[in-house]
């Protein structure tokens, strides 16, 4: 479970759901407010062998309000003889020197490439120093340097680009801790417990097969720097910043987010947790409430959520799943009452449209679950895995992809063979995929579809308003890919529904999120 913390005061056969139905659920997400951008600046030149051993300053203005800046240098290629060694100085001080395999840079307020140093982006008269350290005699070489800038929060994104192209479904674990706030490991050789460093986490998220991963240390932003040092490595795999954010009322998760948000509640931080939720907002980050069901004591401080009048149209997602809780229950994932499954659809009933998500809330990816964990038990890094159906796999698509409900989540891991999608409709009118909206008029049946891959012998859960529905023939899944038909009569009142796979033995295996329901009082057709 989470640890002591010290506070300040695949795709949907054809038959179930055409692509076309896909693109509103993913474009409905409200996208943060974008800056009118800012010119680049181009500077060019021409270096000769005459140049050997000099140094050429490049001077540049640098607006205000730069959040995040990168430089280009185009034109110098070691390998046909001309090497450079490139410097940058802003007004105050030299925030670092890249040789010539380094020619793309990134400055940002909370990370930078490695040789630079992160930190606010004053503005005025910067310096790009290069260092002809070697040209070849009678080279040539013209060269080009672009510096672009972005604003505001949301532009600074450890990597805005696209690792797979594709709409898919993507695994990724949302909730791991580092050494920056309070994982603990073994050193070697002592096997003394020390703060784990970043590396181990990002290395764990590799070998488990998963496509993204969210380190979200504890109120901190110092593992930013440290996140964009090491993801590069790992070039198949999304890493995705985020903080968990700290308060006497409960914790929760800002993933996308490197800009500083304070976390206390009160005093010297925010009114209210719904203030801290505005100030994210711009950020583009997701909101999501960790282990709410959980009750708050002197092993786990303001753990359960208890923040008086949560606003929660403000909120994305609820944890349902959290891997230390089940560590501490010998692997189990709590189900039934008491759990952050009913805690969520408590809220379902209420009415609000809240995606579940998994989180494994690793404070040590060294040991899995070895036992010799300075921090306790552990689950391992991926277990649980949330799997998001996302456009492509990038921060902001899988972010899109959360905020759709297109969600499922994976108790025993990243199984790339595991799937569990649902679509539902009326008579006449289109199917709506999972996590979306389904309107219907009052005297009118639902008729839905769960597919269901890998898990032939278990069976499907129908959940209706927190209430199981049977199925025919209990749900049982005959196949290695099956489709389970069910149908919600006209008189059925409901908010939502959603189903589970269980194994033969009861235990829950996919947890699926709701399609949601609104019926009007008229009796007519979509």
């Amino acid at each position: 479970m989470p640890r002591t913390l010290l506070l300040a005061p695949a795709l949907l056969a054809p038959a179930l759901l055409a692509p076309a139905l896909l693109a509103p659920a993913l474009l409905t997400m409200a996208q943060p407010a974008l800056a009118a951008p800012l010119p680049d600046v181009v500077l060019t030149g021409t270096l000769h062998d005459s140049d050997r051993a000099t140094y050429r300053e490049l001077p540049f203005d640098v607006p205000a309000g730069v959040t995040k800046m990168t430089i280009d240098v185009d034109g110098a290629d070691p390998s046909k003889g001309t090497y450079l060694v490139l410097g940058v100085y802003d007004p105050q001080r030299e925030r670092g020197w890249g040789g010539a395999i380094k020619p793309h840079i990134t400055l940002a307020e909370t990370f930078a490439s490695t040789s630079y140093l992160p930190g606010p982006l004053p503005a005025g008269r910067w310096r790009l120093s290069v260092a002809v350290a070697f040209i070849k005699p009678g080279n040539v070489t013209p060269y080009k340097v672009t510096v672009h800038f972005d604003q505001g929060p949301a532009a600074q994104v450890l990597d805005p680009g696209v690792k797979k192209a594709g709409p898919g479904w993507y695994r990724g674990d949302f909730h791991v801790h580092t050494g920056q706030s309070d994982a603990q490991c073994r050193s070697v050789p002592g096997g003394k417990a020390v703060p784990c460093p970043v590396w181990h986490s990002l290395k764990a998220a590799y070998d488990k097969g998963l496509d993204f991963v969210s380190v979200s240390d504890h109120n901190v932003t110092s593992h930013y720097a440290e996140l964009a040092q090491d993801a590069p490595y790992f070039d198949s795999m999304l890493v995705i910043p985020g903080r968990e954010m700290t308060t006497q009322y409960g914790h929760f998760n800002l993933t996308g987010i490197t800009d500083f948000i304070d976390f206390r509640v009160g005093g010297a931080g925010y009114p209210s947790v719904n203030a801290i939720f505005d100030a994210a907002k711009p950020t583009g980050a997701l909101i999501s409430l960790n282990h709410p069901e959980i009750p708050t004591g002197e092993t786990c401080l303001g753990c359960g959520w208890s923040a008086p009048d949560t606003d929660f149209k403000r909120v994305d997602a609820i944890e349902v799943a959290n891997g230390g809780i089940a560590a501490d229950a010998g692997g189990h994932f709590d189900d039934g009452s008491g759990s952050g499954t009913a805690w969520w659809e408590a809220q379902l009933n209420k009415g609000h449209h809240l995606t579940g998500i998994g989180g494994s809330d690793n404070h040590d990816p060294l040991d899995g679950r070895a036992g010799t964990s300075p921090v306790g038990g552990q689950s391992p890094v991926g277990m649980p895995a949330t799997v998001v159906f996302a456009q492509n796999l990038s921060q902001r698509d899988l972010l899109a992809g959360v905020r759709s409900g297109r969600v499922f989540i994976d108790l025993g891991g990243a199984n790339p063979a595991h799937l569990l999608d649902m679509a539902a409709g009326v008579k006449g009118g289109p199917m709506a995929p999972m996590g979306s909206t389904l309107e219907r008029g009052a005297c009118l049946a639902v008729a839905g579809q769960v597919h269901v891959r890998g898990e032939k012998g278990a069976h499907v859960d129908l959940i209706v308003d927190g209430r199981h529905q049977g199925l025919p023939g209990g749900g049982a899944i005959a196949s290695d890919e099956a489709t389970i038909d069910f149908t919600l009569p006209a008189a059925i009142q409901a908010r939502w529904f959603r189903a589970d796979v269980r194994g033969a033995d009861g235990k829950r295996l996919l947890i699926g999120n709701p399609i949601y329901l609104e019926t009007r009082k008229a009796c007519a057709k979509p």
